[in-house]
């Protein structure tokens, strides 16, 4: 604040007035954290910190509207909706545990929305007069700040201004420290504040100054301060006499058409006695919210707060506490994203094979899937066990060994000469790939059968996403929730039950409340997930799927993609062959939004 001039003494003022309030409307925020002192001290302090950043924005617009000679009065409007702006936002947090942004402002203005919400017109009666309060806060604000500035004086301003921005560098070295060092108090909170923006190290600090990021992780949070009520209610269990073993086979990338006697012979043959399931959904479009969906059977807005408070799942914790030997295999590194300290963090590192011998993916994927057969040889078979094999060769690069290159021709493309033309080398050579991890897979199947582990061993075959080549012009994952992206294949073997094809839409949340009743959970679905079980026949109004900072809602019709941060854009309709259409047509999801947004806050507090 060292620029005070006189000219500017009364804006100032009048911004400082502003920040004073700004601070105490979002301070409300404080109530959605846990309560650990080191917790209450990071959230205090980034809520002073992330208030400055904002009003460091507002400041240019603040100025250039004062200096007009008529933008006195503009100004005290744009204020006046700054600060109505974060109220909704506090709002909306409350109601469904992010910020606002334009799926949001979406279903707030279509007609019926805020009833939809139960929020009729007591609601918006409160939110006329916070306006009309808001209003006349500009109004006396701004006479305020003439007396103000006459009291202003620049050894103030600078005072203030050095508090300032000691709060801005102790919360980002505070979110710093917490990264490193894991503790969940101060990571879990990154996204309570409005625009946010953390300061994250790692990659620096483990290349630079040595510091080892994937130690095994220990510990979370303590229940007292956890914000998620996951499960809803205890769950209750009666082991079988003689459990069964639960085999996950996973390839990444898998799209639901690659499962074929040409491209999958070996899972295909799997198929003929087991359930095969046609219409079967990824629960993300990329990998960490693909496997997030299937181990937890929730929605993929629950990694972040799962993430921050080190919490595992309930099949996971279930297993465990019956005595399951739990044994992972994966051709890429578990701390990346971070399942070992979300799906496995419950896992010893012991039972955790994730840093395979091999050059490339293809060579990767065969030593686990040796591990994994060594492991079924000599394990003890009075031990039931969890495992968990994931194949790699098939994501990004598409390796295979020699002697796999069925589809030609079959090479690498770069993506910035990769069009309609090139695209069909490429996809043969993914398609060599799944052929090599299918490979793979039938060895495994060889093996279990040799043991006589098929008797009692649940085995899933399935993709964690799937992965567009221009079908839609799209490449890759994580684009968007066109089928290509998300529609992936799930084979399931259970002993005695006898193989079928299964055309009803399900999803990865679903695979959670098929196998726990097996481990013998009596709870009902609802207690630990959004899904319900494989062989559930009623219909389903529509699939969610889930990404960073966007979801999907899907039904036989059409695809609704919504955005879940304000940067995102708005919502988006597509049809059955995923052309967009008309932003109109957003309206007829509003009843499945409202239902997505009750899965969406469930598990919360």
């Amino acid at each position: 604040m060292a620029i005070l001039k006189p000219d500017f003494k009364r804006l100032s003022a009048f911004l400082w007035l502003n920040f004073g309030l700004s601070l105490a409307v979002c301070s409300l925020l404080l109530l959605f954290t846990g309560g650990h002192p080191l917790e209450m001290l990071y959230t205090g302090t980034a809520l002073v910190s992330n208030t400055v950043m904002l009003y460091a924005a507002l400041a240019v617009p603040a100025a250039v509207l004062f200096l007009l000679p008529r933008g006195r009065g503009a100004l005290c409007a744009l204020l006046a909706a700054f600060q109505m702006t974060l109220v909704t936002d506090v709002a909306i947090y409350k109601i469904f545990k992010f910020h606002l942004n334009s799926m949001v402002l979406n279903l707030v203005l279509t007609p019926g929305g805020l009833e939809s919400l139960d929020q009729g017109w007591g609601t918006k009666a409160l939110f006329v007069l916070i306006a009309a309060a808001l209003g006349f806060a500009q109004w006396y604000f701004w006479r305020k700040s003439a007396a103000l500035a006459l009291k202003w004086k620049p050894r103030q301003a600078k005072a203030l201004a050095a508090a300032l921005l000691l709060f801005v560098a102790a919360d980002k070295g505070l979110f710093a420290w917490g990264t490193l060092y894991d503790s969940v108090y101060i990571t879990r909170n990154a996204q309570l504040f409005p625009l946010y923006q953390p300061l994250r190290i790692r990659t620096f600090a483990s290349k630079y100054l040595g510091v080892k990021l994937d130690s095994e992780v220990k510990g979370g949070v303590d229940l007292r301060y956890s914000g998620l009520a996951y499960p809803r209610a205890p769950l209750r269990t009666e082991p079988p006499a003689r459990p069964l073993n639960f085999l996950l086979i996973i390839v990444d990338s898998l799209r639901s058409d690659m499962l074929n006697p040409d491209v999958m012979p070996e899972t295909w043959a799997l198929g003929e006695r087991s359930a095969v399931f046609e219409n079967h959904y990824s629960g993300g479009n990329c990998t960490r919210f693909g496997i997030f969906s299937m181990l937890y059977g929730i929605y993929g807005n629950y990694w972040f707060p799962m993430l921050g408070e080190r919490r595992g799942p309930a099949l996971i914790d279930v297993l465990k506490k019956q005595g399951y030997d739990l044994r992972l295999y994966a051709s890429a590194k578990l701390s990346f994203p971070e399942f070992n300290k979300t799906c496995f963090v419950a896992v010893p590192r012991a039972g955790i094979y994730d840093e395979p011998a091999g050059e490339n993916g293809a060579e990767r994927d065969q030593d686990i899937s040796e591990k994994f057969i060594s492991y079924l040889k000599t394990r003890d078979a009075k031990k039931p066990y969890f495992g968990f094999v994931f194949y790699d060769a098939s994501h990004g690069s598409y390796d295979y060994l020699p002697g796999f290159e069925k589809f030609k021709p079959s090479n690498g493309v770069s993506q910035l000469a990769l069009n309609l033309d090139s695209v069909g080398a490429l996809k043969n050579k993914y398609k060599n790939s799944v052929r090599f991890d299918d490979h793979l897979v039938g060895r495994i199947m060889k093996a279990l059968e040799a043991s006589g582990g098929l008797k009692d061993t649940v085995v899933l075959v399935m993709g964690d996403h799937g992965e567009a080549f221009l079908e839609r012009g799209r490449y890759g994952h994580n684009q968007g929730y066109s089928p290509e992206e998300i529609h992936v294949p799930l084979v399931l073997y259970a002993p005695g039950r006898p193989p079928e094809r299964v055309r009803a839409f399900t999803s990865h949340l679903d695979i959670v409340p098929t196998l726990l009743p097996l481990a013998g959970v009596k709870n009902a679905a609802e207690d630990y997930s959004s899904g319900r079980s494989l062989f559930a026949r009623e219909a389903r109004a529509f699939l969610p799927s889930s990404s960073w900072d966007s979801a999907c809602i899907i039904t036989a019709t059409a695809t609704l993609e919504m955005p879940l941060e304000a940067y995102k854009g708005g919502v988006k309709v597509f049809d059955s062959e995923y052309r967009q259409q008309p932003g109109r047509a957003a309206a007829a999801f509003m009843p499945l939004i409202m239902r997505f947004q009750k899965e969406a806050k469930k598990f919360y507090k």
